[in-house]
């Protein structure tokens, strides 16, 4: 098995970083690892992989040992790679366990849904309890419900799916084509998902992020199209192509602007070794299309060349930036060198036409926002929820200067815009949806995310309208605020109308700790959330002057001067000009008048 060290229980080059976590577990007399890590005062996820050095620590380990087993970004191995790092499911190959083979490093992979070794599809739910395997259940070999995990069932997984599985792993190559460098695609996991997200969007009819799979199940949804392309090289691959050119824009000019965003993604995979992928959509475009640019793909054609400096006017970026490039190879162009040793750099038309979509393709997010009609802390917002997302500059055209892909927010409003109702009623406009309408910005996010998935649903709006102009029924923004509160906590307009105290007086009393509360962000200043248990504490040291003025059918101002005479302070008041509010007396100081 490859052992790192001597010790029998030192982790093993194949094995996932949980998979040793479990085995460890079970070697120290855990049944269920998340007992073992709660030992260690962790659980499986982020924080546990940042914090590897004290893990060595606690197991007695060569400091770096685990850092080999550790998914990280960029990775260091294709099945290490942190984006497709699985965190709802922990699939198991039932004959590797059987064999008493360690948990594989290519089971956590997202994107893998068969055992490289074996060829047989991974299981993550138990037959017994009908639960799902995940990280932070079960222990090594076991189930929750002690079922023992070798005895799962075993389902031969098709061809395609072990082919992805033995690509991750860096056991096989994913066509014939690449199979002198299988081990260096580190990124080969992103390449078979956008293949995968290929599919999604002619079966949709939409473009934009194509969410990772969470269960075997899913992934084996998402590969289901890959078969022909994968098993039937390159066959299978130009037809996909030849597909993509047909369904593309009819009157394009150009081959990228034919096949769209699909092209864009495509070249973003610089290595060399997806070479193969771009010659074979280069043969398609000369069999099939009839535009005057065939693109970057297919060499040979007449091509009419800029120098760098008209190039970099035309498209609002410094030559010397395109120099760069076109000395990188990133982009297409000629470096001629003159007798005194100056260079000219030139650029062919037909990239400069590429460059300035891929620029168009991607917004800043000043230009995101003003597309949605929202503001920073909407944005902020909808960032945190996953619904907007920035594309990582490895994955962004050389020289587009956004960092959101504008068809995906296109796409998202879209979206909203058609599942829209005519209901009647109340309505708040999205550009209200704030922390100043709640305090409990976990919620306020859970909110977002059902408006963007469509389960809370929009009023009808004109087809020119920002989501920000987008109305929502009061009713439903409201249930979701409440149902989905994660405190019990009460701000201080709800004391005041628990209570019938003022709201201003409750505020002012938290600022002088005579209530005590907690503090939270709240627009650009806070807010005071209290406890039942505060506000109990509160009422039983100190009753407002104005709740016994109102018993006794009287005003606070005789209470005021009353109380005076014999002695008793108030405490709390707040002063405005001439006048006080807020006064407070202690139950304490109320019972010596029955003296």
């Amino acid at each position: 098995m490859n052992p790192l060290g001597p010790n029998p229980l030192a982790p093993t080059i194949s094995e996932s970083l949980l998979g040793y976590l479990r085995r460890v577990g079970r070697a120290k007399a855990h049944y269920t690892t998340a007992d073992f890590l709660g030992e260690l005062g962790t659980k499986y996820g982020r924080k546990l992989v940042d914090n590897l050095s004290e893990i060595e620590s606690e197991l007695k380990l060569p400091r770096g040992s685990l850092e080999p087993l550790a998914p990280c970004s960029p990775p260091k191995e294709a099945c290490r790679d942190w984006h497709f790092e699985r965190l709802h499911t922990d699939p198991v190959c039932p004959q590797c366990l059987a064999e008493k083979k360690p948990y594989q490093a290519h089971w956590r992979h997202a994107l893998v849904s068969a055992c490289h070794d074996h060829g047989l599809r991974l299981v993550d739910d138990c037959p017994n309890c009908r639960e799902r395997l995940s990280p932070n259940t079960g222990g090594y070999c076991l189930c929750s419900c002690g079922f023992s995990l070798d005895r799962l069932p075993r389902l031969q997984a098709p061809e395609h799916e072990c082919v992805v599985a033995r690509a991750v792993s860096g056991a096989g190559p994913l066509v014939e084509a690449l199979e002198t460098a299988p081990h260096l695609l580190k990124n080969i996991g992103r390449f078979v998902h956008f293949l995968a997200s290929g599919f999604g969007e002619n079966r949709t009819g939409k473009a934009g992020k194509t969410k990772r799979p969470r269960t075997v199940e899913d992934t084996i949804q998402l590969l289901e199209p890959l078969a022909s392309l994968l098993t039937d090289w390159p066959k299978g691959f130009e037809t996909h192509v030849e597909q993509r050119l047909r369904a593309g824009n009819s009157n394009a000019a150009s081959a990228p602007e034919c096949l769209g965003n699909w092209y864009h993604r495509l070249m973003q995979f610089r290595d060399p070794a997806y070479d193969p992928f771009k010659e074979a959509v280069g043969r398609v475009v000369g069999r099939e299309f009839n535009g005057s640019h065939p693109g970057r793909l297919v060499s040979g054609a007449t091509r009419d060349w800029l120098p760098a400096k008209e190039v970099a006017e035309r498209l609002g970026v410094s030559a010397q930036r395109l120099v760069e490039a076109v000395q990188k190879g990133e982009i297409a162009g000629k470096i001629n060198q003159s007798g005194f040793g100056h260079q000219h750099v030139v650029i062919p038309k037909f990239e400069v036409a590429i460059i300035a979509s891929e620029r168009r393709a991607f917004w800043s997010g000043m230009q995101a926002k003003e597309f949605l009609g929202v503001g920073r802390k909407q944005f902020d917002l909808l960032k945190e929820c996953g619904v907007i997302f920035e594309v990582p500059e490895s994955e962004r055209p050389v020289l587009a200067d956004g960092r959101f892909f504008s068809a995906s927010l296109i796409e998202l409003v879209a979206r909203i815009r058609v599942a829209a109702t005519d209901a009647g009623g109340d309505t708040v406009a999205f550009s209200n949806l704030t922390q100043r309408r709640t305090t409990d910005k976990v919620a306020l996010k859970k909110l977002m995310e059902l408006i963007c998935e469509g389960a809370v649903q929009a009023i009808a709006v004109s087809p020119d309208a920002k989501l920000a102009e987008f109305r929502f029924q009061k009713t439903d923004v409201e249930y979701v605020l409440k149902s989905e509160r994660h405190s019990l906590d009460w701000t201080a307009n709800d004391v005041a109308k628990l209570t019938g105290w003022k709201a201003q007086s409750v505020t002012h009393w938290c600022k002088e700790g005579l209530l005590e509360s907690r503090t939270v962000s709240h627009g650009t200043g806070v807010s005071f959330l209290v406890s039942p248990m505060q506000l109990a504490a509160f009422q039983s040291e100190f009753v407002p002057l104005g709740t016994i003025a109102k018993s006794r059918n009287t005003t606070s101002r005789k209470l005021l001067s009353g109380l005076a005479k014999r002695g008793i302070k108030t405490h709390g008041a707040a002063i405005e000009g001439k006048t006080s509010r807020g006064h407070l007396v202690k139950l304490r100081d109320l019972a010596t008048l029955a003296d």
